[in-house]
């Protein structure tokens, strides 16, 4: 499927890539239909959720495990119920991404992550009872020394 992106123009993507928001992403409800770009390399981080139906909204995501290696999920029945997930089913999370100007002031929503069950290609955006920052800052400065 062909489509256009806010970022890259007119891109190719694998129906494999495309994913159905049954309640859409807070704040942006009405779109149901996001493609999983992943521009830097297949797996590389970060990667861009892009609309298939309009140039926006898109989304600057991460996974949320490779910036906090302990990040539990936790699912209630309603949400797993809408997602189709199971004890066998592939499960990925996403983490939306605020990037300012100075990109190293970027930051991660940790507490609502996007879930999605690959199986059925079927995602949702959902907020965990876990105590997980809303804008947790992804670079760490350093001092010298």
């Amino acid at each position: 499927m062909e489509i256009m992106s806010r970022d890259f123009g007119k891109v190719s993507v694998e129906s494999e890539n495309i994913f159905t928001f049954p309640s859409g992403i807070f704040g942006f409800e009405e779109y149901k239909e996001f493609a999983l770009l992943s521009p830097l390399g297949e797996g590389v981080y970060p990667m861009w959720l892009q609309s298939t139906e309009s140039v926006t909204p898109c989304f600057i995501v991460f996974d949320p495990q490779l910036i906090d290696g302990g990040y539990e999920v936790s699912l209630n029945s309603s949400e797993k119920k809408l997602l189709k997930i199971d004890d066998n089913s592939k499960v990925r999370c996403l983490s939306l991404a605020v990037v300012p100007e100075d990109y190293k002031k970027t930051t991660v929503n940790m507490k609502s992550p996007i879930v999605i069950n690959e199986d059925e290609r079927i995602a949702a955006q959902v907020i965990l009872p876990q105590n997980y920052d809303i804008r947790l800052p992804i670079y760490v400065e350093r001092g010298d020394g």
